[in-house]
């Protein structure tokens, strides 16, 4: 399968890219000619534009609706290749795909123009004397290994009737192209408007190419590469950017008092079992209230146990195995020097429960560790996570009545963009304002008639 995506009126590219894992290996086509490229994404945005805003929204759905069955042939090829890259096994990877293909139907796309846009047909015209005006070209440089990633912002720019150069994910490479084709199946304009492909990290000049066609730039990946790309964006170009973020959760007495500890345990471990625990979303900690942690924690060993036999975890690299050895060597240190730790897991890797009462730094490093560390109360779960304001994402927030929602705006004030029950962190629906900024109206600039009788609409 390839793993990149040429439209209809693009020529084969004279260079290819090469991504492997193990022995296999995958090959797609680059670019070289982008001026040439430029031109056939502004003919192609063209034909783009001319389509109303609810027919892409229905050829979006069309497609998703397709994706949606496990047994399809596409799809199956997509996540045994997936598979083979993230070391994800299939049932992993069938379930993140399951709930990032739910958001692109056609009830979560319309729910998402409106919170944003209002009307979504402002984007075909002028609607109450106001219009918006989607960027001529995104260049999307995507990073990371969870499935399915990609679609979001893919399906944000064709929203707003942008053609979208995409640099997909080296760990990740298949969805995107692997769906582009099913969306010329459907509708050809979509998909002729995206070229998918990708160049190296050190090359510049590839990423300068793209830039020099864009302008809108949307980036992923950790600090340092994101750096690195907004310090190449010009000032014209609308700059979107999604860096290194931590996510977590936060668990009262009375939440556990109410759903029972193992129940809460079960949350807690589908939170640290989707994607192998690497989304951003995923949570690194939970701080739970001192008056139940340690049972949360101890049914928290079965509740990851029957999560690992239900969803198998995938291979780890020996880097990341060397590192998941090194924090239960920790955890395991503290356990046997201080009577507020322990520490349960299988002998394999496949899963790791940690109690403790001191947070240790995060590290964001994921495979299903779920860490239990025991705060006397909420305000203190707030003071524990303060530290990482900057790079706060997520919370899952078990807590009950008015305390909710107290606790909820001081995440929110801290820096937190969504807070969610536990059990559904890696759940985000389409209408999340991601990074808490709205991503479909930061792409668009808006036209008001005003003063002009002519144009104004008429009035009953």
């Amino acid at each position: 399968m390839s793993v990149s995506w040429t439209p209809r009126w693009m020529p084969p590219g004279e260079a290819q890219f090469v991504l492997r894992s193990g022995e296999h290996e995958w090959r797609g086509a680059r670019p070289t000619d982008w001026a040439a490229v430029g031109e056939g994404l502004r003919a192609a945005r063209e034909r783009l534009r001319a389509l109303p805003v609810r027919r892409i929204v229905e050829a979006i759905d069309t497609a998703a609706e397709r994706w949606a069955k496990r047994d399809l042939a596409e799809r199956r090829a997509a996540v045994r290749d997936a598979a083979l890259v993230t070391g994800m096994s299939e049932e992993t990877i069938d379930r993140a795909l399951d709930a990032e293909l739910g958001n692109l139907r056609a009830e979560s796309l319309l729910a998402a123009l409106e919170r944003e846009l209002g009307d979504p047909e402002v984007l075909d015209g002028f609607r109450g004397g106001t219009t918006a005006i989607g960027p001529r070209t995104v260049l999307a440089v995507f990073s990371g290994n969870v499935p399915g990633l990609p679609a979001r912002s893919l399906v944000r720019a064709l929203l707003v009737k942008a053609s979208v150069i995409a640099k997909v994910p080296a760990k990740e490479p298949h969805f995107t192209a692997a769906f582009l084709r099913t969306l010329h199946d459907v509708e050809p304009v979509l998909a002729d408007a995206v070229v998918a492909t990708y160049w190296d990290r050190d090359d510049h000049a590839s990423l300068d190419a793209a830039l020099g066609q864009a302008d809108a730039v949307i980036a992923y990946g950790g600090d340092e590469a994101c750096s690195a790309i907004r310090a190449r964006v010009l000032p014209h170009q609308v700059y979107e950017e999604h860096g290194h973020k931590l996510s977590f959760g936060v668990v009262s007495d009375a939440y556990v008092e109410l759903h029972g500890p193992a129940e809460v345990a079960r949350r807690i471990a589908a939170d640290c079992s989707d994607f192998d625990q690497h989304a951003c979303l995923s949570p690194q900690v939970y701080l739970v209230q001192a008056g139940h942690a340690r049972a949360v924690a101890r049914h928290l060993a079965d509740a990851m146990r029957r999560a690992a036999a239900d969803s198998p975890p995938g291979a780890i690299d020996v880097h990341d195995a060397a590192a998941l050895q090194r924090r239960r060597l920790v955890a395991e240190w503290r356990a046997a020097t201080t009577d507020d730790s322990e520490v349960w897991s299988p002998d394999g890797l496949e899963w790791t429960v940690v109690l403790d009462d001191v947070l240790l730094p995060l590290s964001g490093s994921g495979n299903r560790v779920a860490r239990i560390v025991s705060v006397p109360d909420l305000d203190a779960a707030v003071e524990h996570v303060r530290p990482y304001a900057e790079h706060l994402q997520n919370c899952g927030l078990g807590a009950v009545g008015e305390e909710a929602l107290r606790v909820a705006g001081e995440l929110a004030r801290l820096g937190v963009s969504r807070v969610c029950a536990p059990g559904a962190m890696t759940r985000a629906g389409f209408t999340w304002l991601h990074d808490g900024l709205p991503r479909i109206a930061g792409l668009v600039r808006w036209c008001d008639v005003e003063l002009h009788p002519e144009l104004e609409p008429a009035t009953s």
